[in-house]
């Protein structure tokens, strides 16, 4: 190799010689496709690995789908089941509060404890399965429900559209929300996440299914926020069963 220097103001050239680079082929990693470790990707996983990983994956969101479902019929069941007028402040009496908006933020707790466990992956995963399992109830034989449901609420088909839509992206925002505000404390992860959800949900739904104005959402924001800060006491409690598995810090 000839290389040039520049030294008061002359220009030199001298020779480096350099052995070429030796190279020991290996035929038992060289000849294998997929490589063993792959820049991007990891490790290959075989067919056999990938269903275990799936079937752990169901394994894992079995019972906190089920959690989900269930809030969520609760939340449908009484969708129409006005709160008190007694029990109310005289201002928030017209704005229709009902029983179905003192479950939904346990709704999202549901999403928080399996954010906090697994990660956010596995609570998109949760979302959707719930969402498919709510599609697939209302899809199937739709007439029958009266027979094992005998009392139904009077929502149009409107309000059940703009639930879905105000639900679905009430959640995704939470989750989002709660992976971004992990950190030592316990309670801003939660407290973020159902905040976002509470504003969301509120600004989408009673607008886009009712027509309700600006006091009805204010009203229903104020309670979402109420009732998710007092389910801050349930998620303390069962923080220690839920420890993460992925890392995350431990938080």
């Amino acid at each position: 190799m000839r290389a040039y220097n520049f030294e008061n103001g002359v220009f030199s050239f001298f020779r480096r010689a350099t052995a070429p680079a030796s190279y020991r082929l290996n035929p038992a990693q060289d000849a294998t496709w997929p490589p063993s470790a792959r820049a991007y990707g990891g490790a290959f996983e075989s067919p056999l690995e990938r269903s275990l990983a799936i079937a752990l994956l169901v394994l894992q969101l079995t019972v906190p789908v089920l959690l989900l479902f269930t809030l969520l019929s609760a939340v449908y069941l009484f969708a129409d089941a006005n709160l008190p007028g007694a029990l109310l402040p005289r201002l928030v009496r017209d704005a229709g509060l009902t029983v179905g908006d003192l479950v939904l933020p346990g709704c999202w707790t549901i999403l928080h404890l399996t954010n906090r466990r697994y990660g956010p992956g596995h609570a998109l995963g949760q979302l959707a399965a719930v969402l498919a399992l709510a599609a697939l109830v209302i899809s199937v034989n739709p007439g029958d429900v009266d027979h094992w449901l005998p009392v139904l609420p009077s929502l149009t088909t409107r309000a059940l559209w703009a639930f879905a839509i105000a639900f679905t992206i009430a959640n995704f925002v939470a989750i989002i929300a709660f992976d971004a505000a992990r950190g030592p404390n316990w309670w801003s992860a939660p407290l973020a996440a159902s905040s976002a959800a509470a504003l969301v949900f509120s600004g989408i739904y009673y607008p886009l299914g009712f027509g309700a104005g600006v006091l009805s959402l204010l009203v229903h924001f104020l309670l979402f926020l109420g009732v998710g800060a007092l389910l801050l006491g349930p998620y303390w409690l069962l923080r220690p069963a839920m420890r993460p598995l992925n890392g995350m810090n431990g938080f």
